[in-house]
């Protein structure tokens, strides 16, 4: 089963009564035309009509058929449930984009701005992605979207964790999204972690400060840095656990102190002074690796705030997204996860790098989203598997 398969077996919401256009032709095209540069209503309309004849020929259509206007794009992206482009997104990645063996992830939540309603009072509401993305390859392999009222990040998290069983990959996660269970999550899945421990812990930050403080590191790292005006030094120490120390977090074997101390400028530039800092970190992990491996494995966790929410947020425009009303902020961060994934996927060092590769370029857009092997990461797929079960109702 490839993507558009996946695609056709979305049950269509609609009343059968005024229905024009498929809803797996309006979805793909969707997809298709904002990946190659038309992004929003009226382009992936333009999308359409620049594009007629290799539609038809590469969805196989009908040579009359009458494609989607702008406000049926419109009114499709408000109303289809963000939870079914999440799904065809996982659909695609778990087919396409490699897990390899003892890979570093990623996974942390993104919240959506523009989907923000209620305020600051408590009733607030607001869509979530929690993603799953790998440190060497920049793309998302797994992701889930959630809704605050009803979901927590850290169930989501979860069930994050259960997809990724058996792969043998390291997970690295800030300390809001990791407690005991889900540590034991992790392990029971056949995978490693390096998660951060901060004050959400205090139990466990008192243990990790008594122990580096009584103990002698086994292993240490210094690395110096001068960027955007810091003058930074690293040094990472590693320091072995006994097994008895920490019996709930189940195969805890490294502790690791991080000590980043320089200085940094502060304020505007016209009143810019240069200060001191000194910071102190701890991290917990089941691995035994050297102080550098360490280091460049919590440096690589925060690719994902650097290369992918900060991506989407400034050079997609993601918080300030100007398509509102219903589902369309949430649809349409759904479609950025696939650019950027696919941009990463073709190889290309910056997002405006990718967007100028994919303009127009819609046979190399087409084959990079539906033609894929379905043994392409180890997972198997069935083609007498119905495609209406991956969108059961318990989903």
């Amino acid at each position: 089963m490839n993507l558009i398969e996946a695609i056709q077996g979305v049950p269509d919401y609609r009343h059968a009564r005024g229905i024009r256009h498929r809803l797996w032709i309006i979805l793909t095209i969707v997809l298709l035309g904002s990946c190659t540069g038309y992004w929003g209503y009226k382009p992936l309309a333009e999308f359409t009509k620049n594009h007629r004849l290799s539609l038809i020929k590469l969805l196989d259509l009908s040579p009359d058929i009458q494609l989607p206007s702008a406000s049926t794009f419109r009114n499709i992206m408000m109303s289809i449930d963000f939870q079914i482009l999440a799904e065809l997104f996982n659909f695609w990645a778990e087919n396409s984009l490699p897990i390899n063996f003892k890979e570093l992830f990623a996974i942390d939540g993104k919240c959506i701005k523009s989907t923000v309603t209620g305020g600051n009072k408590y009733y607030q509401n607001f869509v979530s992605i929690v993603s799953v993305y790998s440190h060497q390859q920049g793309w998302v392999v797994r992701h889930q979207a959630m809704e605050n009222h009803e979901k927590s990040e850290i169930s989501v998290v979860e069930e994050l964790i259960k997809t990724l069983s058996g792969h043998h990959i390291v997970i690295t996660a800030d300390a809001l999204q990791i407690h005991e269970k889900t540590v034991e999550l992790i392990i029971e899945g056949e995978n490693d972690y390096i998660i951060t421990i901060k004050g959400n812990q205090p139990n466990l930050l008192k243990v990790a400060t008594e122990l580096a403080e009584s103990s002698i590191a086994i292993d240490t790292n210094y690395h110096d840095e001068r960027l955007h005006g810091r003058k930074t030094t690293r040094q990472v120490k590693v320091y072995s656990i006994p097994p008895e120390l920490l019996p709930d977090w189940v195969g805890a074997k490294s502790l690791i102190e991080v000590n980043r101390y320089g200085t940094r400028p502060q304020g505007k530039k016209s009143r810019r002074q240069i200060l001191d800092y000194d910071e102190r970190h701890f991290y917990l992990s089941s691995l035994n690796c050297s102080a550098s491996e360490f280091a460049e494995a919590i440096r690589g966790h925060w690719s994902i705030e650097n290369q992918l929410h900060w991506i989407k947020d400034v050079t997609l425009n993601e918080d300030n997204c100007i398509h509102t009303g219903g589902f369309s902020p949430a649809n349409w961060a759904m479609v950025r996860q696939f650019l950027v994934s696919l941009a990463r996927q073709l190889n290309c060092r910056t997002i405006p790098e990718a967007l100028r590769l994919m303009a127009n370029q819609l046979q190399m857009i087409f084959d990079a989203l539906f033609h894929h092997s379905d043994s392409s990461c180890g997972m198997l797929v069935s083609p007498t598997v119905e495609r209406e079960k991956l969108f059961s109702l318990d989903n």
